[in-house]
């Protein structure tokens, strides 16, 4: 009896944890734009971060490599994807590196944010 009864409580232990983590699956990233490491021309207009899934809002702005801005505004959801954000870059950039900095509150509410590295040549 004993034995069935501890038998019992593991397996509903186990099912609580798969349960819990289901349902704090968090949205990944999917592609971003530039991708991380890439050189493009500096000709670039925009930039762009994809995710696993649906967001509700956020950020996405460029800097250079001194920490300046170079992205218009914020940034913020492509409205022609709840799954991307996008932002727009400052005409005349220089080469050199350039890193993009964002942030988002996925559907499931949680917030998540992260950064990657481009070259501009």
């Amino acid at each position: 009896m004993k034995r069935l009864f501890i038998t019992t409580l593991v397996a509903l232990a186990l099912v609580a944890v798969v349960g819990a983590t289901a349902a704090w699956a968090h949205v990944g990233v999917a592609s971003r734009s530039p991708r991380p490491g890439a050189t493009v021309p500096k000709s670039l207009k925009t930039v762009k971060i994809t995710f696993t899934g649906s967001i509700r809002r956020g950020t996405l702005k460029v800097y250079n490599a001194s920490g300046v801005k170079v992205s218009n505004g914020t940034g913020g959801r492509d409205p022609r994807s709840i799954r991307r954000l996008i932002t727009s870059l400052k005409s005349g950039l220089r080469a050199g590196r350039y890193t993009a900095r964002w942030t988002c509150v996925a559907a499931d509410g949680h917030s998540e944010h992260g950064y990657w590295r481009f070259r501009l040549s």
